[in-house]
């Protein structure tokens, strides 16, 4: 039996749990991130006079970044693997809200929403794929779907920060802790296994008879 027969048939166990929990950190900190934007922008306004236009502008410019960020990372996906492209768009989001955090003025703020954004887009397609390939034939759907809850788990985090954070401290110390994408990255990068179909597919069977690295 292949490699990715034998992965469907596996029964639920602790590698994709664990699997589970790894993405689905690194997907709430992203859904933090997205949100922090939403929680700053009162602050964001005040500071640099934005006009209506200019706030709702700057509230969406994230999100054209991801919208380009999903087109690409697919195609990246593909060509480098999951785990690669997971790894790298986490950094780049995480490096986004670091800068964020350090902008000069309200365009740079513009230009590292937009990193943010495109970082964003390009992680979170890819980690559903990853978890669908990983996971057992019959509990995919179930997979995704529990990995897409971690979603409102960041938004939690982004609402707890614009709280706890920018009344007293600024919005610039709520996008230093949006950066924590960039130091999880690292771990994240070192952790994930690659996905055994796409390891077929390139034709390294080797690779994925081993279990992707894992």
């Amino acid at each position: 039996m292949d490699p990715i027969a034998r992965l469907d048939r596996l029964p639920l166990g602790r590698p994709h749990l664990r699997l589970l929990f790894l993405l689905g950190l690194g997907w709430a900190l992203d859904a933090m991130d997205v949100g922090l934007i939403g929680f700053t922008l009162p602050a964001l306004t005040r500071e640099f006079g934005l006009s209506p236009v200019q706030a709702g502008l700057l509230g969406s410019v994230g999100l054209l970044g991801m919208l380009l960020g999903a087109a690409l990372g697919g195609r990246l996906a593909d060509r480098l693997g999951r785990k690669a492209v997971i790894g790298y768009s986490l950094f780049l989001a995480g490096l986004g809200s670091l800068l964020t955090a350090l902008a000069p003025s309200l365009a740079w703020v513009f230009l590292f929403r937009f990193l943010t954004g495109l970082g964003l887009g390009a992680e979170l397609p890819v980690a559903a794929s990853l978890m669908a390939e990983w996971s057992p034939l019959r509990l995919r759907g179930r997979m995704v779907v529990l990995l897409e809850a971690f979603w409102a788990v960041g938004w939690l985090l982004a609402a707890l920060l614009g709280y706890l954070l920018v009344p007293e401290y600024g919005w610039r110390l709520a996008f230093l802790a949006g950066a924590l994408p960039a130091l999880y990255a690292a771990y994240l990068r070192l952790s994930l296994p690659e996905s055994p179909r796409w390891l077929m597919a390139r034709g390294r069977v080797g690779e994925a008879e081993g279990g992707g690295g894992w």
